[in-house]
């Protein structure tokens, strides 16, 4: 019984880290592009106050590049779609008929968490299917 409980929830923990991974991964481009933008604005600023108008151009152009770039990498979390909701699992019912039948050879403490384990897997489960 445990072992399922244990599958069951690095299951919904995986998917969870795989979720957040994506977007995370995202924002950090972003940011680094964003940073390389700031560098070369400054570089822009301090090459234009040299009496030389070269170095000004190549700096902007840099610049310019970095902040598309970093435009780019956003684009993706602002217009992403919402991915389908998964399919019922079968993991879910096979869990609370397996503590349905372990049950009655349970003491008080052992009901009073399989009661609490049973509550939080259907909270779950009905906060999946609303989305």
């Amino acid at each position: 019984m445990i072992r399922e409980i244990v599958a069951f929830a690095r299951t919904e923990a995986k998917a969870a880290a795989r979720r957040a991974a994506a977007s995370a991964a995202f924002a950090l481009v972003a940011g680094l592009f964003v940073l390389f933008a700031i560098a070369c604005l400054f570089a822009a600023l301090f090459l234009w106050l040299e009496p030389r108008h070269g170095p000004i151009i190549a700096a902007l152009v840099c610049a310019g590049v970095a902040l598309f770039l970093a435009i780019l990498a956003l684009l993706p979390l602002m217009f992403r779609r919402r991915p389908p909701p998964p399919p019922p699992e079968a993991s879910l019912p096979q869990l609370l008929s397996l503590m349905a039948k372990a049950a009655p050879n349970l003491g008080p403490r052992q009901l009073v968490l399989t009661a609490a384990l049973i509550g939080v897997a259907l909270a779950l489960s009905a906060r999946g299917s609303k989305k």
